[in-house]
């Protein structure tokens, strides 16, 4: 089964909000830099922006050993994310931000 792009790019504000705050996804798979022609390798970036401010993190892979930590960065990453979600939430709910809402 061979791989699809994933490109996914997302404004993070909200409407009406300021600008140029957003996510922006890429992973591919290329051709791996041997003359091995069967020899594939992950290209991934990911990039989050706000307010001018830019970081690009690089998860690719061109090995086994690479392929996991890469995954092990993007596993951590995830859980760090949903982790400051829940204590946000708990921050905003005890700001009591009466008129904040989901989505």
């Amino acid at each position: 089964m061979a791989f699809r792009r994933f490109y996914r790019r997302t404004f993070l504000n909200r409407r009406g909000h300021h600008a140029g705050a957003y996510a922006l996804a890429d992973i591919t798979t290329e051709p791996g830099f041997t003359d091995d022609a069967q020899a594939k390798r992950v290209s991934a970036r990911l990039t989050i922006a706000d307010c001018g401010r830019v970081v690009t993190l690089d998860l690719d892979a061109d090995t086994p050993a690479e392929a996991r930590n890469a995954l092990h960065k993007a596993r951590l990453l995830r859980d760090i994310i949903d982790q400051s979600v829940e204590a946000l939430e708990r921050a905003v709910e005890d700001a009591s931000f009466s008129n904040t809402r989901k989505g």
